[in-house]
């Protein structure tokens, strides 16, 4: 009799501990998804940049596709910085922003959803 109640409880905790690992696959399962956006979605576009004195320095979109302005964030060090971009920036847009030698500027691609996408980086511009 008590060795059927030991295999009772066995089988119970058996059933638990494959509950608990189905649970936990599948919720690493769900995880591996990956992003929303895939980086295909960005626009595919080049840009160069140019220091224009000791604290400022110059993007120009080079060609490729179009961008709305307000899609476009860039930071230096970090910190996000206002571009003088209004509208669409195309082929020939060059827009300014604050950046002091030595720090790392970077611009972004924001994402209906409000991610961000880094479209390029210049180190020490």
């Amino acid at each position: 009799m008590i060795d059927d109640g030991d295999r009772l409880l066995n089988l119970f905790g058996v059933a638990i501990a494959l509950f608990i690992v189905v649970g936990v696959v599948g919720v690493v399962v769900a995880g591996l998804g990956g992003p929303s956006v895939e980086i295909a979605d960005a626009p595919s576009a080049t840009w160069s940049l140019e220091r224009l004195n000791d604290s400022h320095v110059q993007l120009t979109h080079r060609g490729g596709d179009p961008v709305e302005a307000a899609d476009l964030v860039v930071t230096a060090d970090g910190v996000r910085r206002r571009v003088s971009w209004n509208g669409v920036v195309s082929d020939g847009d060059a827009g300014v922003v604050r950046a002091d030698r030595g720090v790392l500027v970077q611009l972004y691609w924001t994402t209906d959803t409000g991610e961000r996408v880094k479209l390029q980086t210049w180190d020490d511009p």
